[in-house]
């Protein structure tokens, strides 16, 4: 198709109505599936093949416009008595567990709502939640709902000048945190403009008798911090029925994030945003059966799955503590049938070597956040490059890749059973249209054509909190009238509609004039037998630019004794055999350990600060020296 019939198609697409748009996705699923012939456009977000894999009547539910809580609750009403919340730890290795109904979890919101209600908490009041993954962090999301205020799910690793600042700049008077936070940001927490300071230990949800026995009076605490039993005791004077809050506009939560510019900022997210993703899940038809959480609420991707399982009325195994090692274990005594994770968990499972006939209950293992290691992959799932589904579903799969951004609630593709490709991070959900762009334009590229991706959806942010500026360089109005999230992903989408994610932009530097993929080069020395894992970051060079440079985790059992020297040779004469010389790493540094955020991701920020490397510096301090001799 010539460029400028493309604009003119896309013109008169952003003129069609909710209901158009529908009957045209309907025809298109019938179209990539063979049932009507017609030609394709040849652009993966006007032809949207992905649509083969989704049933006439999920593609046809409408998002309601409700608060996150009426969804929530709307969807359970019927199932009241099924049980929500099955929190396990891993002191009595996951065993054994503490059970929450839906009765009592709509029950404990109601409360919630009434306390906060008793502390005059606004609507659009900003509320941050400083918690783990426990029950009392999804009360409070809803009952921030119910009652028309904002949560604000903070990591824990969030320095405290940030905290000081999100409080001064949103007028911050009420936050909720757990006790063993409190010495980290106890500095921000007593500032004048906090008067009310929840603090919650981990037993909240444990029988009062138990509760009272195990926990003790901190003397450490401010004059400011109430008990959580305090603060439920102050809904019960509230003796007026309080209802519902609804507002199109209403913004339910907001995430931290570095986003996809580097810069920290809150990505607002409105209902219909969280509702979007919700109902993508469900009616996307990915999981069956019950779920295993463990994921923090103050990531996207954990805010994102809270709202699925509660609409999706999931049977939830509540993991409060972050699990890695621990994971097979954990999976192994739940038999949980889903688990939305990272390749850390992936990973995990290689290591302990295990396969689908010791875990046959799972139907799911999402893998998102990163890229999972090829030979990760490959190991777990056993197929290898070129492997398709291609329509037929595969049970003996582990592991399925999902990808998605803070800044679309999450939510940006998965692999979905009989659409599974190796390599590939997944299909578009329902709802959502996905195209490969020149960067930053709305040059819509071709089928497996490497651009940016971007992602059209219900699920679109707001905005940035505050921050108007950095709003407009990531969300984007396209020919088409839609709103688009540039994600600043280097990827390209297939005829099937699987996407293949490349590289960051950002990552992507100069080395003598010649473009280097630091994803690609790690990807490479995956493959080889003595490297269990690596990751490759661009330094500045004084005469070369940017290099690369490798950070690997040995497989000490392959090396067979030979020095770090020999290896290091070894690996070296590969990649000049293997690789363009511009992508030989300019020097490799073994690690024992990669290190992991919050995100699951290896945290390449450390690995950077730690190693000390400037090679600018270096240079100019030789230079110098030189310059003194003579």
């Amino acid at each position: 198709m010539k460029k400028e019939d493309l604009i003119k198609l896309k013109e008169r697409l952003s003129k069609l109505s909710e209901d158009e748009i529908v009957k045209r996705d309907l025809y298109l699923r019938k179209l990539a599936n063979g049932d009507i012939q017609g030609p394709s456009v040849g652009y993966p977000s006007i032809d949207k093949p992905w649509l083969k894999y989704y049933s006439e009547e999920k593609m046809q539910e409408k998002i309601p416009n409700k608060s996150i809580y009426q969804l929530a609750y709307d969807s359970n009403k019927n199932n009241m008595d099924g049980i929500a919340l099955d929190m396990r730890i891993s002191k009595n290795e996951f065993k054994k567990g503490i059970k929450i109904s839906y009765d009592k979890f709509f029950k404990n919101i109601y409360g919630i709502a009434k306390s906060l209600k008793a502390l005059n908490i606004e609507k659009e009041e900003i509320i941050p939640l400083l918690l783990p993954n426990i029950p009392e962090a999804r009360y409070l999301i809803y009952a921030n709902s119910y009652i028309g205020s904002t949560s604000y799910p903070i990591s824990p690793l969030l320095p405290e000048n940030e905290l000081k600042r999100i409080i001064n700049e949103n007028n911050i008077q009420t936050v909720f945190m757990f006790k063993d936070f409190y010495g980290k940001y106890e500095n921000a927490i007593n500032l004048d403009s906090i008067k009310n300071v929840i603090i919650l230990d981990g037993t909240e949800s444990l029988p009062l008798l138990v509760r009272k026995v195990m926990q003790k009076k901190d003397k450490s605490l401010s004059d400011k911090c109430v008990s959580w039993d305090q603060f439920i005791n102050y809904g019960k004077k509230v003796i007026e029925k309080i209802q519902p809050y609804y507002n199109e506009n209403h913004i339910a939560a907001i995430i931290g994030t570095s986003g996809t510019t580097g810069t920290s900022k809150g990505v607002c997210l409105t209902d219909k945003n969280i509702n979007t993703v919700a109902l993508a899940y469900k009616n996307s038809e990915y999981f069956e059966g019950n779920m295993m959480d463990a994921l923090i609420p103050s990531i996207g991707y954990g805010i994102s799955m809270i709202h699925y399982q509660t609409v999706d009325s999931k049977y939830v195994y509540l993991i409060p503590e972050l699990i890695t090692d621990k994971f097979p274990l954990a999976l192994k005594n739940t038999k949980a049938n889903n688990f939305p994770g990272g390749p850390v968990h992936s990973i995990n499972l290689a290591k302990q070597n295990i396969k689908k006939d010791d875990i046959p209950f799972v139907n799911n293992l999402v893998s998102g956040g990163a890229s999972l290691p090829k030979n990760i992959e490959e190991e777990l799932n056993g197929v290898s490059k070129g492997y398709s589904e291609n329509g037929a579903v595969n049970k003996n799969l582990i592991v399925r890749q999902g990808y998605g951004l803070s800044e679309n609630t999450a939510m940006g593709s998965y692999s979905k059973h009989g659409s599974y490709k190796f390599g590939s991070i997944g299909i578009p959900p329902i709802y959502e249209s996905v195209g490969v762009f020149k960067p930053d334009t709305d040059i819509e590229l071709e089928y497996n054509t490497p651009g940016e991706i971007c992602i059209q959806s219900g699920s679109v942010m707001k905005e940035y909190l505050n921050n108007k500026e950095e709003t407009d360089k990531v969300v984007k109005i396209h020919s088409d009238g839609k709103r688009w999230i540039h994600t600043k992903d280097i990827g390209y989408v297939d005829e099937d509609g699987n996407i293949f994610h490349v590289d960051r932009i950002k990552n992507i530097f100069m080395r003598c004039g010649f473009n280097v993929h630091p994803a690609k080069i790690a990807e490479y020395l995956n493959t080889i037998d003595f490297i269990d894992e690596s990751t490759v970051i661009g330094f500045e060079h004084p005469t070369e630019q940017s290099v690369p440079v490798a950070f690997i985790k040995l497989n000490k059992e392959q090396t067979n004794g030979k020095t770090i020297e020999e290896i290091k040779t070894i690996i070296n004469n590969l990649c000049f055999r293997d690789l363009e010389e511009t992508s030989v790493p300019y020097d490799y540094l073994f690690v024992d350990e990669l290190p992991i955020n919050v995100g699951g991701k290896i945290d390449q920020r450390k690995l950077k600060e730690e190693s000390k490397i400037n090679y600018m510096e270096t240079y100019f301090n030789q230079t110098a020296k030189v310059l003194e001799k003579k």
